[in-house]
């Protein structure tokens, strides 16, 4: 729920909280995890498949591309995770301890993220928290 206020009016770049953070990047993981597993073979034995030349010259074209396809993607979901559990690192999500929001929706600032924030004045912070708008100009 909004309350009347545009999506445009919202600071996404602060964070409801640390644990927030870690839960929802986990989760994106463990499902770019799930649908790398759904795959019939493994990255190593597609391009083993590739490498084999006999092999895969036996194959009809719609094979071969699909073959290279399906180990592109596979690279592809490896670099995701990758990435996205590097994110975790950078920020300090992979801590046992970390805190919650404790019914807040004024979100935070995670380590490293200061650059993407939006400065706010104390008055900013006021009107926005009594609900009157905050753009004075």
């Amino acid at each position: 729920d909004t309350r009347g206020r545009p999506l445009a009016d919202f600071d996404y770049s602060r964070t409801i909280s640390a644990a927030n953070e870690a839960a929802a990047l986990s989760s994106v993981v463990d499902a770019v995890k799930r649908q790398l597993s759904r795959y019939p073979t493994t990255e190593e034995e597609d391009a083993t498949i590739i490498k084999d030349k006999g092999l895969f010259r036996l194959l009809n074209y719609e094979q071969r591309m699909a073959i290279r396809h399906r180990r592109n993607e596979k690279r592809l979901l490896k670099r995701t995770i990758a990435a996205l559990e590097k994110q975790i690192r950078r920020k300090g999500l992979d801590a046992e301890d970390l805190q919650r929001a404790g019914g807040s929706t004024l979100g935070e600032v995670l380590p490293g993220d200061e650059k993407y924030v939006k400065q706010k004045t104390a008055l900013e912070d006021r009107l926005e928290k009594m609900g009157l708008p905050v753009d004075l100009r």
